[in-house]
Formats: C-alpha cells, sequence, structure tokens
C-alpha cells in the first residue's frame, strides 16, 4: 500500500539524508585506512598485491563490516525485526545483493586509489540513477540529462588525469592511457549497482515500510560477501602471520571497523532505507551528491589521526588542480542530470494536440 508523506516528513528526510551523506564519506578514507592494514599484514602495497588478495580482503571486509551491523541490529533493536514480513525479506534482500556488487568493486578500486577520486567517480550514480530510470520506463532520457553525462565525462577525465590543465590551457595528458587506473573501472562500473540499488528502494519504499529492508539487506551483503571470500581465499598466493584471523585479533583494527558498522553502516543505511522513500528517486540522487564533497573533506585531515592511532601510513590528502576542476565539473553534471523537467501547461496540450491533428 502507497505511503503518503507530508511536507515535514520530506523535511527530516532531507537532514537525514545529508547526515548519511556525511557518514558515508567518512568511509572512504576508513576503508582505505582498512586495506592499508591488510597490505602491511600480508606484507604488499598497493601496486604489488594480487588480485586475489584484493577480491578476497573487500569480501572480508564487507562481510565483517555488515555481519557486525546486522548482529547490532539484532541485539539493538529487536522490537524491529518483529515487523518484518516476507516482503520486507524479499526486497531487502535484492536491495542487498545489488548494494554488495557493487561495494565488492569499490572497495577494490579504493585500494588503488585516493579516497577524494573515489568519492567522486560513485557520485556518477546521480547520472547514471535517472538514465537507468528512462530506459527502464523505455524512453529516451531527458536533453538536460544527456548534457549532465557528457559534463560528467569531461569532469572524469579531468579528475583522473586523462586531461591535463597546465598554464591555463587544458590538452589531452602524453600519458593519458596510464592515467585511468584499473581501480577508476571498478569504482565506475561499481556506479551502475548503486543506481539500480537506489531505483529498487524507490520502487519497493513506495508500497512498503522501507526501514524494514535493512536486516535482510545487512543479513545479504554480509553473507554474499564472505561467499565470495571463501571462494576466493584459497587462490591468495600472500601468507602472513596468523593468516585472517591473526588480522582480526589486532585491536586496532577492530578499532576502524567498529567505527565503520555503527555510522556508515548501521546508522546510515537505516536512514537511507527509512527517509529516501519520503522524496523522489532524483530528489535523493541530488543529495547524494554532498557524498563526493564529504569524502573529500574527511579525506584532507582524518588519515593523519587515524596514522597515529593505528600505526599505518597514510597521508592527508591535498586540493590539486586536476581534483577541483574535475570535481566541479562532475557535481555540474549531478545538477543538469537532475535538473526538474519544465511543467506540462494546458497550452502545451493544446498544441500538442494540434500537432497531432
Amino acid at each position: 500500500m502507497n505511503q503518503e508523506f507530508t511536507a515535514s516528513d520530506r523535511r527530516r528526510a532531507i537532514l537525514a539524508l545529508v547526515l548519511v551523506n556525511a557518514m558515508w564519506g567518512a568511509s572512504f578514507p576508513i576503508m582505505k585506512a582498512l586495506n592499508l592494514q591488510i597490505d602491511g599484514h600480508f606484507g604488499v602495497t598497493q601496486w604489488t598485491a594480487s588480485g586475489w588478495l584484493r577480491v578476497s580482503s573487500a569480501g572480508w571486509l564487507i562481510g565483517m563490516r555488515f555481519g557486525m551491523a546486522f548482529l547490532l541490529l539484532v541485539l539493538l533493536l529487536r522490537g524491529m525485526l518483529a515487523r518484518v514480513q516476507w516482503p520486507h525479506l524479499l526486497a531487502g534482500a535484492a536491495i542487498g545483493f545489488l548494494f554488495c556488487c557493487g561495494l565488492l568493486l569499490q572497495v577494490m578500486g579504493l585500494a588503488t586509489i585516493p579516497a577524494s577520486r573515489s568519492g567522486f567517480l560513485t557520485s556518477l550514480v546521480v547520472i547514471i540513477t535517472p538514465m537507468m530510470n528512462t530506459l527502464v520506463r523505455k524512453r529516451l532520457p531527458r536533453r538536460c540529462v544527456i548534457l549532465g553525462a557528457l559534463v560528467a565525462v569531461i569532469g572524469v577525465a579531468t579528475l583522473t588525469g586523462l586531461i591535463a590543465i597546465e598554464n591555463g590551457q587544458v590538452s589531452l595528458a602524453k600519458d593519458a592511457f596510464a592515467q585511468w587506473t584499473h581501480g577508476d573501472t571498478l569504482t565506475t562500473v561499481a556506479t551502475l549497482f548503486f543506481s539500480a540499488q537506489i531505483l529498487l528502494i524507490d520502487v519497493f519504499g513506495k508500497r512498503y515500510e522501507s526501514v524494514l529492508f535493512t536486516p535482510s539487506m545487512f543479513a545479504t551483503t554480509s553473507i554474499f560477501a564472505f561467499a565470495v571470500f571463501g571462494c576466493s581465499s584459497f587462490y591468495v598466493p600472500e601468507v602472513a602471520s596468523g593468516g585472517w584471523i591473526g588480522l582480526a585479533s589486532e585491536p586496532r583494527f577492530y578499532f576502524l571497523l567498529a567505527v565503520l558498522c555503527v555510522f556508515p553502516s548501521l546508522v546510515a543505511f537505516m536512514w537511507m532505507n527509512k527517509y529516501q522513500p519520503r522524496l523522489t528517486a532524483g530528489q535523493a540522487a541530488v543529495i547524494y551528491t554532498l557524498e563526493p564533497l564529504f569524502a573529500s573533506t574527511w579525506a584532507m585531515f582524518c588519515p593523519a589521526i587515524i596514522s597515529a592511532m593505528c600505526a599505518i601510513h597514510y597521508a592527508n590528502e591535498s586540493f590539486s588542480m586536476p581534483l577541483l576542476a574535475g570535481g566541479s565539473l562532475v557535481m555540474l553534471a549531478n545538477v543538469l542530470a537532475l535538473w526538474p523537467e519544465r511543467k506540462t501547461t494546458t497550452r502545451d496540450i493544446v498544441l500538442q494536440a494540434k500537432g497531432e491533428e
């Protein structure tokens, strides 16, 4: 049954989703730091780690993160669990599967690219979501969506170094093909899954109480991630003292994981599932453009704090011209893609009818 929301509901939803994006933004440097801890434990760097270690570590981190978040939910919110029914379970499972696929790719990509860069590439979901929506409905994308996509391509090219800006001149970088990394590709593909996830929440959230999707979403994400870890861990060539159990026993590792479980996971996704359906998918996507801004802000000072607390080498990021110019273009593309449609007036209907005569 469809739910009706008031203006007050929508204002609370906007505030909640802004805070959600602040928490998600913090997850980028935290996940980057966890990847660095894994690299140090296995004696590799971001450039020498094997592909199997990247897949296995991503599955393990995500499985641990959302498995712990699910346990916290069970312990703290038993009343909510009692209201979960089959439609909520199935919807949450579908949402969780898509989300896990995207998150696996994003975490693997984040191992080799800066947190701020990952945040801006992830924000492409704001452009892909309305384009996906129009294709599902078998309609051509609106002109502003197409324009936004073109601007986004230029922005991503600038952000990743494919386009060089020197002495006020813009040109194709001499080493353009070397600038686009494997991590960029993985993160960009991840946005396709995140976009599909947003559309599913929008569809199911208009029919059911969406916060009740959270338990099965967390459970599905954790189970699927651990399945990926289980299948890939046998092929990891790197050997470490104590293996994964040895890493899991380090207090400094659990400190970051605990922060990640409580705020960017349990609180943020419960609020997202609860409040996003109070807005349109397009309105929610506009608010999600704040995520890369928060990610870049956190990445400017959090790494030094994390390094001191967890004994890893993770330097603060700094502003650069490609980040500033490319990030600004991506943000502009997001605004263009989500520009509201012109409302159809009586005059438009009359003119359209005359044209069909």
